[in-house]
């Protein structure tokens, strides 16, 4: 599970591919694919254009379309503003197309940093588990099938490795099983 978190020019591309329903990069094409009935492309395919600096590239395309004229006027508001793009969407109406992807980006960061905080603090409670039950990390690979590698590095903090239901459900098997008595524990300590 990738907890990266994507530039605002990555994200908009992810998006515009999510609604094209195509995995291209290219102006020309994400802009054919909104005229040909996918007008939510248009808002995202201009900001995208923008953060790579090709607003005049797509403006060649849009051309006797529909969006032309308000791509300009955003375009001509963008470049007078003499904001970076995300400063700039945030002087908008909440309400704007244009400033959705922006929203929706930082609701994506917001959700990624919130799971990823989640997923260390089952990381700090399994860690706890495994010493108050006297497991060792290589009896909790075999009693709940991880891979030990993938495991270990979760322990270490490394959120990427587990799944946030694959860590819970790795936790609620580890934490039903009895406490070993304390004897066990160190036979278990010394072979480990």
């Amino acid at each position: 599970m990738a907890t990266i978190m994507l530039t605002f020019r990555g994200f908009l591309l992810k998006y515009c591919q999510e609604l094209a329903g195509a995995q291209t990069s290219s102006l020309k094409k994400l802009f054919a694919i909104a005229k040909q009935g996918r007008p939510r492309v248009f808002e995202p395919l201009l900001l995208l254009a923008l953060c790579d600096h090709r607003e005049g590239y797509l403006m060649k395309q849009a051309v006797g379309s529909s969006v032309f004229e308000t791509y300009r006027s955003m375009t001509a508001s963008f470049h007078q503003s003499g904001l970076a793009l995300e400063r700039f969407l945030d002087t908008l109406p909440e309400r704007s197309r244009y400033k959705r992807p922006l929203i929706a980006w930082r609701a994506e960061n917001a959700r990624k940093q919130t799971n990823r905080q989640t997923l260390q603090r089952v990381a700090d409670s399994l860690a706890m588990l495994l010493e108050q039950k006297g497991i060792s990390r290589a009896e909790a690979c075999r009693i709940t099938g991880l891979n030990k590698g993938n495991f270990y590095a979760f322990l270490k903090g490394d959120a990427s490795k587990l799944s946030r239901s694959t860590a819970m459900r790795a936790y609620g098997t580890l934490r039903s099983l009895p406490s070993s008595p304390p004897s066990q524990q160190v036979d278990r300590a010394a072979t480990s």
